[in-house]
């Protein structure tokens, strides 16, 4: 069985963060080595705040599941210090697998919680990034909101090329069009839509994406089964408590 090494803050609604990377993993087949970034204080309501977990502790943890287990794939998710941000940087870069990195600057239910400082740190050491089109234009610096193709478009070649890692600007924004550039080629992968907020989507397509690419698929077709993952865990999304429903990969 293939490993997954996923990096992840706790949510403790379950919806996003930690359980779902280890729900879709599993989901997919592969197994989970899990490290914890952050603490949330979050429900399906509102995320409140996010706590970095100790560098040494992260350090210590990586160390040890490295030393031990075979990793064919990793995933970064909230990263919530640039601290934090180097240490990941600093022990991924050793590892001969495909690397995603999600961006989780704002929560899908409300709030700031990423630090972008600690998400450019990490650009240069992974292999795709999956911002939504707000997350893109935090990394990129850019200014001018349109929502629009040519706007993700220009985007993903800017964060492609200043950084090296291939990109794929999630459609939540653009009607369900992923805007993807690979080694500055750009293409686009589009699947039915949900105009609903659903909790946790963006770490299950990041983790699926991640364990895709850690079975041996192209990019493209990585994106596409990342794509079509998530799709059904929307359509069997739950409601554990009063606010956003949760999605069920």
């Amino acid at each position: 069985m293939r490993t997954i090494l996923t990096f992840s803050g706790l949510d403790p609604s379950g919806g996003a963060g930690l359980h779902a990377d280890i729900k879709t993993a599993k989901a997919i087949g592969l197994y989970p080595a899990s490290i914890v970034t952050s603490l949330t204080v979050q429900n399906t309501c509102e995320v409140k705040t996010a706590v970095p977990v100790d560098t040494e502790i992260i350090r210590k943890q990586i160390e040890a599941i490295v030393d031990d287990v075979k990793i064919d794939c990793v995933k970064t998710g909230l990263i919530s210090s640039a601290e934090v941000a180097k240490v990941v940087a600093e022990k991924i870069a050793k590892l001969d697998a495909p690397k995603v990195l999600d961006p989780v600057i704002f929560a899908g239910a409300g709030g700031k919680i990423g630090s972008v400082e600690g998400y450019r740190m990490l650009l240069k050491f992974v292999d795709v990034v999956t911002p939504n089109l707000t997350e893109a234009r935090s990394l990129a610096s850019a200014e001018e909101v349109k929502n629009t193709f040519e706007e993700a478009k220009d985007i993903a070649l800017e964060i492609n090329e200043k950084y090296g890692c291939n990109v794929v600007i999630t459609g939540g924004e653009l009607g369900g069009r992923d805007v993807v550039c690979e080694n500055g080629s750009i293409y686009t992968v589009t699947a039915e839509f949900s105009p609903v907020n659903i909790h946790g989507t963006g770490c299950v397509y990041s983790t699926a994406l991640a364990c895709y690419l850690g079975l041996g698929n192209s990019l493209e077709n990585a994106v596409r089964r990342a794509r079509i993952f998530v799709l059904e865990s929307v359509k069997k999304a739950l409601r554990p408590g009063r606010c956003f429903p949760v999605v069920n990969p």
